[in-house]
């Protein structure tokens, strides 16, 4: 038959343990004929320890780390017994340690709440703690580093915000955050928040500006065309257009603009002949709640310029007034001569 269990015992003897307690589990081997060659001390979330050792008394001590060190645990010896034969003993009683779970995970959220931004903006995160009175103190990470830089303000035991004024493309990763509260003394933390990710994305490039007719070169009078075509399309855009540096207004010399998607047109259905010059174009990006300029485009040469039929037209009808004048002074004269008038 298998030698007598041990006796076990823990110290300190508390009704629930705090994950940072210190634990001892005692285990002592009956006497009997023999020598004790080892213990084994096992927990019920499956570990055992194993030391070698002749003394009757066994304390293994550890420090609770979480819920896996909680649950029954039992211990056993083994012993040598006269006849050179090993035997390994029943196991002890099971005691039980119970542990407390850790404070519940708080929730982050980004600003913005896409978690995408560009470079140089600011970005916000907002830690919320479930509800309790315990003094709490917060903590944020970035790939579970602590965040470096930034500014954090506390709103108590409900939560902090992390400020980063200007984001880089540095700060683009996986950002969790987590608190700890104070219990019977000790700071114990929480588990950790879910992972946000967040992008940080370079300045948008200058869009692309078309012009039609493609030679720039139209008449009065005649159809333009400009169309402006953003680089991207992640965020909210809005366009202008400039004529020689100054913004052209919706009407602005008959124009009319219309947008789709990433793409918007400046039309005029009769082209003014004071609108020759360099056009150009540019975005905005609704970012966070800020509208980002990009830069502008590359400016576009226009010449409007007078119809090429107009200027004959103009030079006919003089002359034919001249022609009609000449006819009719010689009517006249035609007309006195034959009466016998003289002409002056």
């Amino acid at each position: 038959p298998s030698p007598p269990p041990p006796s076990i015992s823990v110290m300190p003897e508390k009704p629930q343990y705090l994950i940072g307690d210190t634990v001892s589990i005692l285990c002592a081997a009956p006497r009997a004929d023999g020598r004790i060659q080892g213990f084994r001390v096992s927990g019920t979330s499956g570990w055992n320890v194993d030391v070698r050792t002749s003394k009757r008394n066994f304390t293994y001590t550890f420090n609770v780390t979480g819920p896996r060190d909680g649950g029954a645990h039992t211990c056993s010896y083994t012993l040598l017994l006269p006849s050179r034969l090993s035997v390994h003993s029943q196991d002890s009683l099971a005691i039980i340690i119970s542990v407390r779970d850790p404070p519940a995970p708080p929730a982050l959220s980004p600003m913005p709440l896409s978690g995408i931004t560009v470079e140089g903006q600011p970005l916000a995160f907002l830690c919320v703690a479930p509800a309790g009175a315990a003094k709490r103190r917060f903590h944020f990470y970035r790939e579970q580093l602590p965040v470096s830089g930034g500014i954090q303000e506390s709103s108590g035991a409900l939560g902090a915000q992390l400020l980063l004024e200007s984001s880089s493309r540095n700060h683009s990763g996986n950002f969790s955050c987590s608190y700890e509260e104070n219990t019977e003394g000790r700071w114990i933390p929480s588990e950790p928040s879910g992972a946000v990710r967040i992008l940080v994305k370079e300045w948008a490039s200058p869009p692309h500006l078309d012009v039609n007719p493609p030679s720039g070169v139209v008449g009065e009078g005649q159809q333009l065309r400009l169309t402006c075509a953003g680089s991207r399309d992640d965020f909210e855009m809005r366009f202008h257009f400039y004529w020689d540096g100054s913004e052209i207004l919706p009407g602005d010399g008959g124009s009319a603009a219309s947008t789709r998607g990433s793409v918007s047109e400046l039309f005029f259905q009769q082209s003014p002949l004071g609108y020759s010059g360099n056009f150009s174009c540019g975005v905005e990006e609704e970012v966070g709640g800020a509208w980002v300029p990009s830069p502008r485009s590359r400016e576009v040469e226009v010449t409007v310029r007078v119809q090429d039929g107009l200027l004959p037209l103009v030079v006919g009808c003089a002359v034919g007034g001249a022609v009609v004048l000449l006819g009719l002074l010689l009517a006249v004269w035609l007309c006195r001569r034959r009466r016998g008038e003289h002409w002056e």
